[in-house]
């Protein structure tokens, strides 16, 4: 990563890697607001729907979506329990999530959660892109533990989480999310808690010469 003032933090992550704790935790620490689930609001506002539409779909695999189209298609018009005023597609979530998130950004500093933001803001010299992964065994640990779920659903959930995601960001930003080009920083938490981690990634931001050293030439390379 080029030497510059870091403004906006992007959070990649494995599903139950801690991504989310990380960018909590970072934000307390920085004072910076952290954009995560607060963006299903905030999309859901765009776009004049109720939040559980824009919960079940956001960040969601576009598969989702075929299915539903299929089950329209063979289904007679007459069918009942289905209702078709108010179907929204995927796309127009993911469109509004990103313009939700331009926005924000506009004011930083800014950590965003997700939605492909590493490729979103892969032209700003004020980011830093972080990825948190770990091993599925220990990410398993952690969704027991938080959901109460057993081993093999934690796994399913995991499974199924990280396809959504790599699918996401392979529709919207035609990126493979495990390119490790596409980050500054990926951290292993099987490895170091996410304490840890948020450590590693405060002393980079902190590191980081200001607005005023980069004027000066303070700590920029040529």
């Amino acid at each position: 990563m080029q030497s510059a003032h870091i403004e906006l933090i992007t959070v990649s992550r494995e599903f139950g890697a801690g991504g989310s704790d990380l960018a909590r935790m970072l934000g307390e620490r920085l004072g910076w607001p952290v954009l995560d689930h607060e963006l299903v609001f905030r999309c859901a506002k765009r776009l004049n729907i109720d939040t559980a539409a824009v919960e079940r779909m956001h960040e969601c695999s576009p598969s989702l979506l075929a299915r539903l189209s299929a089950a329209l298609l063979v289904s007679p018009p007459e069918a009942p329990g289905i209702d078709t005023s108010h179907l929204l597609r995927i796309d127009s979530i993911a469109e509004a999530a990103h313009e939700s998130i331009r926005e924000a950004a506009e004011n930083p500093p800014l950590i965003v959660v997700g939605h492909g933001t590493q490729c979103l803001f892969a032209g700003r010299r004020d980011a830093l892109h972080v990825r948190l992964f770990a091993p599925l065994d220990v990410r398993i640990t952690r969704l027991r533990d938080r959901y109460g779920w057993n081993a093999s659903v934690a796994a399913a959930k995991a499974r199924q989480m990280d396809e959504d995601r790599r699918r996401y960001v392979q529709r919207y930003f035609h990126h493979d999310v495990r390119d490790p080009l596409l980050y500054d920083v990926q951290i292993n938490t099987g490895r170091m808690t996410v304490d840890e981690a948020v450590g590693v990634v405060e002393r980079m931001v902190r590191s980081a010469p200001s607005v005023a050293d980069r004027e000066q030439g303070v700590g920029v390379s040529a």
